[in-house]
């Protein structure tokens, strides 16, 4: 009896052994897959043509972000992808539950463009502890380390604003060497750099930002900070620079009814319809555009090469970053193309 137990014990114990040498062996093939990206386990009942992904997006009612959720459903359509969608309604309350509930649907990976970034830590946790990748689209990750953070050269964007407003100065021999600057949520980290690229080119040539108001990415909030820049400054502003089409449409709307248009420039940064058709109307005199629906298609792109194992190319390895392309809208409506290698 003795050695029937201890020949049951051998073969339990070869069987331990097999299992973990094979174990050892799929892992080790798993982090080999993808040797510049960092790959999540794809839900082993899920076949390559059946993921399920939650998008969860900042704004739908706004257009950049509708033009970037149509650009993540038209990627996902073409790849065979159900896509479960939320909107956070610019509420970090709501960004929080509804990706959670996103995530206890079982999704297979996240993409989202963060209302509120400084919330993306417990997001982060819940999708690690779900096992599924997590891919942001614009604004910021928070300072977690997503696999992938789709994202337009801000501050390369704003340096090409200022340069476009030194242009626009010296064709139309405006005396004054004022500029302004209406800001977004202090949460936008990543947006906030268009102003500080905007202000490095000013000062560089020799022009002073003597105000920098945050309107929160609101209409109405920049058509207010701008009433208050033309109380100061109404006889001495050549420029103001908004980091959103938004606020610069705010901002176009205090400076049309001061009676200032054309006096002063306004420069705005997104390229939304609304903004180019105030260009066109002389309301507003350039974008900075970024391209939301390839931007939603690149992040859904991602997802697929991170659940399918295949490898991302990153512009930047250490942070992530694939960068989307970005061009000037000038005041005649004509894009110029901004190569952001140079």
């Amino acid at each position: 009896m003795k050695m029937v137990v201890n020949l049951l014990s051998y073969i339990l114990f070869l069987l331990l052994v097999l299992y973990f040498v094979s174990y050892a062996r799929n892992t080790e093939n798993r982090q080999t897959l993808n040797p510049a990206a960092t790959v999540m386990p794809v839900r082993s009942t899920v076949s390559t043509n059946q993921f399920t992904i939650g998008w969860s997006v900042y704004n739908s009612s706004y257009e950049f972000f509708h033009a970037m959720q149509n650009g993540v459903l038209a990627k996902a359509e073409e790849l065979g992808i159900k896509v479960i969608t939320h909107d956070q309604k610019s509420s970090t309350v709501e960004m929080i539950t509804g990706v959670n509930n996103l995530i206890a649907q079982g999704i297979n990976a996240l993409v989202i463009s963060p209302f509120n970034p400084e919330a993306m830590p417990v997001i982060f946790d819940s999708a690690r502890e779900a096992g599924i990748p997590v891919v942001v689209v614009d604004i910021g990750t928070g300072g977690t380390d997503v696999d992938a953070f789709i994202i337009s050269d801000n501050f390369a964007g704003g340096s090409l604003a200022g340069e476009y407003a030194l242009e626009l100065i010296r064709e139309r021999s405006l005396p004054s060497r004022n500029a302004a600057i209406i800001k977004v949520e202090e949460t936008s980290i990543h947006a906030r750099r268009r102003g500080e690229g905007f202000k490095d080119i000013m000062t560089q040539n020799g022009y002073q930002v003597v105000a920098e108001v945050t309107a929160n990415s609101e209409t109405t909030q920049a058509y207010e900070a701008m009433k208050g820049i033309l109380d100061s400054y109404g006889n001495d502003l050549a420029v103001v620079f908004a980091e959103n089409d938004r606020m610069a449409l705010g901002a176009a709307q205090a400076v049309e009814e001061a009676g200032k248009m054309g006096q002063i420039m306004v420069i705005g940064f997104d390229g939304d319809p609304a903004a180019i058709t105030a260009i066109k109307e002389g309301r507003m005199q350039g974008t900075i555009a970024q391209q939301p629906f390839k931007m939603g298609e690149l992040g859904v792109d991602v997802t697929y090469r991170l659940l399918t194992g295949q490898r991302v190319i990153y512009d930047d390895l250490e942070s992530k970053e694939l960068f989307s392309e970005i061009y000037l809208i000038d005041d005649t409506g004509q894009a110029r193309r901004y190569d952001q290698n140079q």
